[in-house]
């Protein structure tokens, strides 16, 4: 089984004026929640080190690193701002796909888009494209292996769509470009990323420039073997069931899989009863993947990221789970450190039963008067039905955004486009290398 006419036919051929209004709502969301969690991203040595390789090996002057703003070319600046959108683990995702669609999709279409000095419009749909593609691919790939794998492993693949409708490659050669990411692919192994955190995380850097590079060989006439993957039943309801719509946004810096039990413990927090010098015990009831991340006290931000007790800790300590407490300059907190230490985690079966279509934990108190607190069954905030979904996302371009200057150094600028719902047009103008808009109104994204 290997992708059909109707999948290629409908990553060349989908128009802006195909595409629903919820769904152009949604693509406009993730790309502002991406400009978020980028800004907040710049202060890891995760980024900064993926950059200054990209400017070593992959040079050139096709695109923009959004980092700091110097010319890469485009799979380096893919590689680049693939690694900086996942290095706080702060990047969307999606529960059936089991990862990160957006840290190797809008990475990948951005450089692809710059290089080729596309419209606004032309970047939109291609995001859409991508998403669409990444998330069948995953959910695919994970349908017919027992292993857990990285998003890099499958968001390759539509990382390599959306480039490819970029570059206009034609029919056969978007069949090779998807060939080509799938059979290039990294393994990506993330429970063992999990239980030993590390700058791999979710290998969204080498997915996002895996299908960039994956669109020009298969441009200049490299071929490759047919995606299994996208087969003809996997791609049979493109552009009728959206799976973009399904794509959650974060409210932490962390695992999603530690977010249930952050959320449930900042609701006991706000317990007048449950002052933190109070608590002599907690327990966390949660499904089996987030019993498996890291119990030790953190000594490096991936550690801090990939842990259960230390945000846990953090959200009962002061009331809250931010990106500076994923650095190592807050491991020291006596706060948190008390409350982490007295945490238990046990699997419950059935919430393990649950997972991964809900995910959901419960935290409970014991309090130096011997009573009893206990949360409610809790899910994480910006679950795709969230109401809170744009205020979440809203709060962290607040955050984290704030401070770009739309008129300052070329990374600046790019971040501040994406992060702003009010331009159409030309993003990018190949005359001066800068981010420019023509001043007009945004389509519904």
């Amino acid at each position: 089984m290997t992708v059909s006419t109707h999948g290629t036919d409908w990553i060349l051929g989908l128009s802006w004026d195909d595409v629903p209004t919820d769904v152009r709502s949604r693509v406009g969301l993730l790309i502002r929640d991406l400009a978020a969690v980028c800004a907040a991203g710049r202060a890891t040595d995760t980024a900064r080190i993926a950059a200054e390789y990209a400017s070593a090996q992959h040079p050139g002057d096709e695109a923009t690193s959004l980092l700091d703003g110097r010319r890469l070319s485009a799979t380096g600046a893919a590689w680049a701002n693939g690694v900086l959108a996942n290095a706080l683990d702060f990047d969307d995702g999606h529960r059936i796909a089991k990862g990160h669609p957006g840290a190797n999709v809008i990475p990948a279409a951005l450089a692809a888009a710059e290089s080729r000095g596309a419209s606004r419009e032309e970047l939109l749909r291609a995001i859409a494209v991508g998403y669409e593609v990444a998330l069948r691919a995953g959910v695919a790939l994970h349908e017919r292996s027992a292993e857990y794998h990285a998003s890099g492993a499958w968001g390759a693949v539509g990382a390599a769509a959306a480039a490819a409708r970029l570059l206009e490659l034609d029919g056969a050669q978007t069949r090779y470009a998807l060939g080509l990411a799938e059979y290039h692919a990294p393994i990506s192994p993330i429970m063992r990323s999990v239980a030993e955190p590390a700058m791999t995380k979710d290998a969204c850097g080498i997915g996002a420039s895996l299908g960039v590079s994956s669109a020009l060989l298969a441009e200049c006439g490299f071929t490759a073997l047919a995606s299994s993957l996208l087969s003809a039943d996997t791609v049979s309801d493109l552009g009728e069931r959206w799976q973009i719509l399904d794509v959650y946004v974060k409210k932490f810096p962390c695992c999603r899989w530690s977010h249930p039990a952050i959320e449930a413990a900042l609701l006991l927090r706000g317990d007048v009863d449950c002052e933190p010098g109070q608590v002599v015990g907690v327990r966390i009831d949660t499904f089996a993947a987030a019993g498996a991340l890291a119990r030790g006290h953190p000594v490096t931000t991936e550690e801090a990221q990939y842990s259960l007790v230390w945000p846990v800790g953090a959200a009962l300590a002061h009331g809250r789970f931010a990106v500076e407490q994923v650095f190592p300059q807050t491991f020291d907190d006596p706060a948190i450190r008390r409350l982490a230490s007295l945490i238990e985690i046990h699997v419950d079966p059935l919430l393990e039963a649950e997972f991964p279509a809900r995910r959901q934990s419960r935290v409970t108190l014991e309090l130096a008067d011997g009573a009893i607190r206990s949360s409610p069954l809790t899910e994480a905030p910006g679950e795709p039905d969230d109401p809170a979904l744009e205020t979440i996302v809203a709060e962290k371009l607040k955050g984290h955004a704030d401070g770009l200057d739309p008129a300052g150094p070329a990374g600046d600028k790019l971040l501040s486009q994406l992060a702003s719902n009010h331009e159409r047009g030309s993003l990018f103008k190949r005359v001066d290398r800068s981010v420019q808009t023509d001043g007009g109104q945004s389509p519904p994204a």
